[in-house]
């Protein structure tokens, strides 16, 4: 199947130029709409009609009044802390920059994430934001119709999309050097798998692989013995996590910290801890990952790898943007969020 891309090489510029002259915007050179379409005849190629029509709709009605792009945001959940906070910012740098979002939750579900992304590329949406779980880039062009896309913490080598990531290992290595450097020896991990010994290739890819992957490091440069026994999984929710604590109290009351996986795990434990009278940080200290806000008004109050959210959703937006405005000569780019260590009550 011929793609946008395939038109762009042939006339030698990028799949965005493509689609503007297609669409019939005026934002481009003369001789260069003509190479193009010239292109397009070549190799038989046609544009979506639907995404056409829906596209010049958007445009004629913000001729109306002040013009607003549309961004999606297709996001893995909305009813956790994390990703709802980070949806909240995505929009506000959105609306500083002029563009409008549109938010859909895929639930790391191969046919929703499909099923949304040919919604959102085929109605109002000038670009994607996406937190993708197994789509390959090729699908994601596919089927946004070659919308501008940025993917969102999916660790895979994708040459030919942008990237935004969390920074999993080292934020996890952080973790666990903190939680020694503060006298603890006994270094549980709630939220990952303990049956393996070495995380796999494809494992290692997603968030929790990457984690496990910078516990192990740190454990290794310290000198420690990784104790399978001692890695405790749950769901990254809060009402399992608590649920693990009972489950697993043998092992985790022979832990003296526990690092896990998400902020919202490290609220499930705390209470699940509470539940079966041991005190934090006392006999056990907690340290979470995520930075989100509420983890200051816990009690006690949460310590945490504090990944900069903020920067996230601005150098997602940002990428974006500069995609959708076709900077062609721009190098696809990866980037990985700052954090740090916020010291609190927990740990």
């Amino acid at each position: 199947m011929v793609t946008m891309k395939d038109v762009g090489r042939e006339a030698g510029v990028s799949a965005m130029t493509v689609s503007n002259v297609l669409r019939g915007n005026d934002n481009v050179a003369p001789e260069t709409a003509k190479r193009v379409r010239e292109a397009a005849d070549k190799l038989h190629y046609r544009l979506n009609t639907t995404s056409l029509s829906a596209r010049s709709l958007r445009v004629s009605t913000s001729r109306r009044g002040k013009e607003f792009g549309t961004i999606g945001l297709a996001i893995f959940e909305l009813d956790q802390p994390y990703p709802s906070q980070l949806a909240s910012l995505v929009s506000i740098e959105a609306e500083k920059r002029g563009y409008q979002t549109v938010v859909q939750q895929t639930r790391i579900n191969e046919l929703n994430e499909r099923s949304i992304i040919e919604r959102m590329s085929n109605q109002f949406c000038d670009g994607l934001l996406f937190s993708s779980s197994r789509l390959s880039a090729y699908e994601i062009e596919t089927l946004s119709n070659h919308r501008p896309t940025v993917l969102l913490d999916d660790d895979r080598r994708q040459t030919d999309i942008d990237t935004v990531l969390t920074p999993c290992e080292a934020g996890a290595q952080a973790a666990i050097t903190y939680l020694h450097g503060i006298g603890r020896r006994r270094i549980g991990i709630i939220g990952a798998n303990p049956a393996v010994n070495e995380v796999s290739l494809e494992d290692s890819r997603i968030t929790k692989g990457r984690r496990i992957t910078g516990c192990r490091i740190a454990f290794e440069e310290l000198g420690m013995t990784w104790n399978p026994a001692r890695v405790i999984p749950t769901p990254w929710n809060n009402v399992d996590a608590r649920q693990a604590v009972h489950t697993y109290e043998s092992t985790i009351r022979d832990c003296d910290a526990l690092f896990c996986m998400t902020d919202t795990v490290a609220f499930g434990v705390i209470r699940g801890l509470k539940d079966i009278g041991l005190d934090v940080p006392r006999d056990i200290a907690i340290i979470g990952f995520d930075g989100i806000a509420m983890g200051a008004s816990m009690v006690p109050s949460l310590t945490t790898v504090a990944v900069d959210i903020e920067d996230i959703a601005r150098r997602s937006v940002d990428l974006l943007i500069r995609r959708i405005d076709d900077e062609p000569n721009l190098p696809h780019q990866r980037v990985t969020a700052t954090f740090h260590i916020e010291r609190r009550e927990s740990a």
